[in-house]
């Protein structure tokens, strides 16, 4: 019977939605509701677990009305607690995104002496002085653009995208929205660690989860850096046509460049 209600709800729920919030949320559930049956005392008693889940079934099939209560409150629970993930997801993203005052600490001390033991020269601008690596690699792609074309990368991103096509979108929207799914995973370990509180495996699973969740974000941050950077090495020239500066054969001169930044920000500074 719970099959079959699962499968009913399932020809109506979009594909992506039930395997993002819906599937997740109901494995969280069913985590959560045998970490409250079993404890940590008894944490990994199959024996106890089989004995209660073969009770639940027999109440279920003498009661149907229980079944289908017990499903739809999984059901709910499991949408509140994907909702409650993408929440802790975007909190996470501005933890490892942010701003703070800080001169990148071990991370600059690592680059220097990288730097120094293969004798290549350092670019101050281009060191860690962020308090993540992921913040410090979302304030490259603006050292590195502002370095070779003098303007403001933040500031130019949006007209540049306004001049790209379907196809040069692609790839930056597919994994801007694989970084947004781990950051949400890493929301999902936390919900998971949260359950640990009921049962220790939660726990383990959890941080796992959020590990795995941590890892996929930096490769896809990396990723998406670095084809921004990418879609501003290409276009720059039709950003600097479509704003009526011309540019000569040699690229973006610093006049150019500046130009090109002022009527970015309008004059502003």
């Amino acid at each position: 019977m719970v099959t079959g209600i699962l499968a009913e709800i399932g020809k109506h729920v979009s594909s992506r939605w039930f395997t993002t919030v819906l599937l997740p949320g109901l494995l969280l559930v069913a985590s959560t509701a045998v970490g409250a049956r079993l404890g940590h005392g008894q944490a990994l008693d199959v024996g106890e677990l089989t004995g209660w889940v073969e009770e639940t079934l027999r109440g279920w099939r003498q009661r149907p009305a229980d079944a289908v209560v017990d499903v739809g409150l999984a059901l709910l629970a499991a949408g509140v607690a994907g909702t409650v993930a993408g929440a802790l997801g975007r909190g996470i993203e501005r933890v490892w995104l942010r701003a703070g005052a800080s001169d990148g600490g071990r991370r600059r001390r690592r680059a220097l002496s990288a730097a120094e033991r293969d004798g290549v020269t350092v670019v101050p601008a281009y060191l860690p002085q962020r308090p993540t690596w992921m913040s410090d690699r979302v304030r490259l792609v603006e050292a590195r653009t502002r370095a070779q074309y003098w303007f403001d990368a933040a500031a130019a991103w949006p007209r540049l995208w306004l001049l790209l096509g379907d196809e040069a979108r692609r790839p930056v929207v597919a994994v801007r929205a694989a970084f947004a799914e781990s950051v949400t995973l890493a929301g999902w370990g936390c919900l998971y660690l949260l359950s640990g509180v009921l049962w220790w495996p939660a726990l383990v699973v959890g941080a796992c989860v959020f590990v795995t969740g941590w890892r996929r974000a930096r490769g896809s941050l990396e990723e998406l850096a670095t084809l921004i950077e990418a879609v501003i090495d290409v276009h720059h020239r039709s950003l600097a046509e479509a704003l009526g500066v011309p540019l000569g054969a040699e690229g973006v001169t610093e006049a150019e460049g500046r130009r090109i930044d002022d009527m970015l920000r309008k004059g502003g500074e």
